[in-house]
């Protein structure tokens, strides 16, 4: 949905780093990747990241892991970082959306899934969601208002961006999956918080970039949907001052989901 150009990428290598620092990890669920990733006699461990972006989560798990294979997919090859690429790191162009039958035993057993997604929604200062409501309705924020046309966009597209607040019930319908766990993670945009210490101040400071050039980067989709080219530069304007003088106050959220393939086969699973 959004543009695969050097600016993306370079905006995504900034939220890669936010979500590193506020975790204190490249990733959730640590005992259960760990696990997974252990040395082993048989075979070699391995990573698929699937919409792999700018790279960066691949090639920095890559050095965490130099004894796995890393392999990151997505509709176009990051562009940024290949003179850096570890050895064990790989980059392929494949839609997932037809099929993945390739890539044998995608998620082997015991292995885990780590789902990961931003929200098209910012929240205030209780972490209740901004509301959507016309241009000069009380309320009314440029920045909500470009996520929730991007968001619809989405869905006219055929993309079911709703789905993170799916995932977990349908991993738990699942005979295929166990130890599954979700979190979700809250952080702020920009230092508007009393008491920030240093790490929390820079965390929001990063986030506060990462926004600003998220909203320039919705205008071809939103245009495409059939959007008002001027109505949306003007928005995006107003936007990106909303998010350099935090004005609203708000939380930006990403859902983090994880599941552990069990020892069924697929083919012995009835749904």
């Amino acid at each position: 949905m959004l543009p695969a150009d050097d600016e993306e990428q370079d905006r995504q290598d900034v939220e890669h780093r936010v979500l590193t620092l506020v975790l204190d990890s490249l990733y959730a669920a640590p005992e259960l990747i760990l696990r997974a990733m252990a040395p082993k006699q048989d075979r070699t461990p391995a990573i698929l990241d699937v919409g792999t972006g700018s790279g960066m989560w691949a090639m920095d798990m890559a050095r965490e892991f130099p004894h796995a294979e890393v392999v990151g997919i997505d509709l176009t090859p990051p562009t940024l970082h290949n003179t850096h690429l570890p050895p064990n790191c790989r980059f392929e162009v494949d839609d997932v959306n037809l099929d993945l039958s390739h890539y044998a035993q995608t998620l082997r057993a015991d292995g885990v899934l780590l789902l990961v997604a931003g929200a098209y929604q910012l929240y205030d200062e209780q972490r209740v969601p901004l509301p959507v409501v016309s241009e000069g309705e009380p309320g009314w924020t440029a920045c909500q208002t470009l996520l929730s046309a991007a968001f619809e966009v989405g869905k006219k597209l055929g993309g079911d961006l709703n789905a993170p607040n799916e995932w977990p019930g349908w991993l738990q319908s699942s005979k295929l999956y166990t130890n599954i766990g979700v979190e979700d993670i809250y952080v702020p945009i920009g230092p508007w918080m009393k008491n920030l210490d240093y790490r929390c101040t820079r965390i929001s400071e990063l986030l506060q970039i990462d926004a600003s050039q998220l909203f320039p980067a919705f205008r071809p989709l939103l245009i495409a949907g059939g959007a008002d080219p001027a109505t949306m530069d003007r928005y995006i304007v107003i936007a990106e001052k909303e998010m350099k003088e935090m004005q609203p106050r708000a939380f930006a959220k990403w859902r983090y989901v994880w599941a552990t393939r069990t020892r069924t086969k697929w083919f012995e699973y009835e749904s």
